[in-house]
């Protein structure tokens, strides 16, 4: 090979760029966010469970948990005065532990939203113009 032929070799690589392998942490953002979804979604539920078990032993009516968990969260763990004397320490740590773990859902919302929102932004950043 001359000299010439080796030079338009390194120009041609140099004009196609290295490989570039895209970043992980978008993944991991993705994997946590869903892990963090999973388990305080299952822990939560457990919350509800027995926010509905005694509503249903004192005659309450349990709203779904996106409206339970809006009220709460807006107003605060409150126990109803129709909640049986035995079951009102039980209930109020119940109210607290289902706005907790709700709002730690959401921040895995977030974290798996935010992760794929990275994820996609940089693959079309990626493409060919």
């Amino acid at each position: 090979m001359t000299t010439v032929e080796l030079i338009e070799q390194e120009l041609q690589a140099l004009e196609r760029g290295a490989a570039v392998s895209s970043p992980r942490w978008p993944w991991l953002l993705i994997v946590l966010g869903v892990v963090v979804v999973v388990g305080l979604g299952v822990h939560g539920y457990t919350a509800f469970a027995t926010i509905d078990g005694i509503n249903g032993r004192s005659k309450l009516d349990t709203p779904n948990p996106v409206v339970l968990f809006q009220d709460l969260a807006t107003n605060g763990p409150r126990v109803p005065a129709t909640v049986e004397a035995s079951s009102r320490n039980t209930y109020g740590r119940a109210l607290s532990q289902f706005v907790l773990d709700g709002t730690g859902l959401c921040l895995g919302f977030t974290l798996a939203f935010a992760g794929l929102f990275i994820r996609a932004n940089q693959h079309v950043s990626r493409q060919p113009a």
